[in-house]
């Protein structure tokens, strides 16, 4: 019975060895792009310094284009800044069409964020960034470095601005 045991401690060991290092992951396969036409974009940034979180979203909604932005300007040449906090303000569809644009440069859907690892510490001063697509309904979380986002950050920053100075 001892040998029993032991044979089976030794095959157990093995068996635990072969499928960690083969395991059971499997390519995760990419997900194909929506048959569907981009209907929201949205991105935001959380930080522990406030100059540095903003939250932004365009949207088609019944036939309309809305954009609600929240994010400071900071003018450090002139030691200014300007607070905009905008929600459902109207855009015209040529500057939706500018995310569309950005879209069909940068495939959104080629960019799919990887499922994130939790952390086993926990920093309160994390800086979070998110960027979000949809088409039609089906949304999809994209990655938040490189010349995609920045794109997207940059346009949404020249919205917010533009609209913050026609409602002042």
């Amino acid at each position: 019975m001892k040998h029993f045991f032991k044979k089976s401690l030794i095959i157990m060991s093995a068996m635990s060895i072969l499928f960690s290092f083969f395991g059971c992951s499997g390519k995760v396969k990419s997900p194909s792009r929506p048959n569907e036409q981009l209907s929201s974009v949205s991105i935001s940034q959380s930080h522990m310094d406030r100059t540095y979180c903003y939250s932004f979203w365009a949207r088609e909604q019944n036939g309309s284009y809305l954009l609600d932005a929240e994010c400071l300007i900071v003018d450090y040449d002139n030691n200014d800044c300007k607070e905009i906090n905008l929600t459902d303000t109207a855009i015209t569809e040529e500057e939706f069409q500018q995310f569309a644009e950005l879209d069909s440069k940068y495939d959104f859907s080629g960019h799919i964020k990887a499922g994130r690892k939790k952390n086993i510490f926990f920093a309160c001063d994390e800086t979070i960034t998110n960027f979000f697509v949809k088409y039609g309904e089906e949304g999809l979380n994209v990655e938040t470095n490189g010349e995609c986002f920045k794109a997207v950050n940059e346009l949404f920053f020249q919205l917010a601005e533009k609209y913050a100075d026609n409602n002042d």
